[in-house]
């Protein structure tokens, strides 16, 4: 048993060694958002009482439907390690893709994402997964996944973090899913990506490790 832990122990120490990068400067996303975010869509995105509420159009629209899927694109570039922590609440849906090194113009890179609802019909056995995905000359590539934990009404926590090449995703403090891509791929504005649902961020914070956060005028 006490081997069984230790081994446990050793091996939660050695995913947060691998993926958390170093002490450095924390950045509140929900403050100054005039500041904080190129521009939004007001009609999608609203900041009320220190959250930041978010809505599609439609909640059951095909991906590919704009009115299914709204954006909401910040002002900051974080050109080395940093961790995205989000405190959320899934009212509707339960789709938040979160873009870190994604370039608009080339439409090359990389974004983490929490699970698009299962199907009615899925079978008993089938879980919920996030997942990282990239771009890369066109084809959009599922890279990892890992069982998700999402509930309606719920507060979780969801955690998209860059260390060197690698790339995670967490879910209520739990490592879910991984990947490596030699060199990584050049910083891009954070950006969030809501699809067919209604949520509520409560709180939504950039830690910087030994990069710098440079900001486009």
């Amino acid at each position: 048993m006490k081997n069984t832990f230790k081994h446990n122990s050793m091996a939660l120490l050695l995913a947060i060694l691998v993926s958390a990068p170093a002490a450095g400067e924390t950045f509140d996303l929900l403050v100054d958002s005039a500041k904080t975010w190129q521009s939004f869509d007001t009609n999608r995105w609203r900041f009320v009482n220190g959250e930041l509420l978010g809505s599609t159009a439609k909640l059951d629209g095909e991906i590919t439907d704009p009115e299914a899927s709204t954006f909401l694109v910040s002002n900051g570039t974080y050109s080395d390690d940093f961790i995205v922590s989000i405190d959320l609440t899934f009212e509707q849906g339960r789709y938040l893709g979160v873009y870190l090194d994604f370039g608009q113009d080339s439409q090359t890179g990389i974004w983490m994402a929490s699970g698009h609802a299962l199907d009615p019909d899925a079978p008993d056995n089938e879980v919920e997964r996030g997942y990282i995905k990239t771009v890369e000359k066109g084809f959009w590539i599922v890279r990892a996944t890992g069982e998700l934990v999402i509930e309606k009404g719920r507060r979780i926590k969801l955690g998209f973090s860059r260390r060197d090449d690698t790339y995670s995703l967490w879910n209520d403090g739990k490592l879910i899913a991984v990947y490596q891509k030699k060199g990584g791929y050049p910083a891009g504005p954070l950006q969030l990506r809501l699809t067919n649902s209604v949520v509520r961020i409560h709180q939504l914070q950039v830690r910087t490790g030994k990069g710098r956060q440079s900001r486009s005028n």
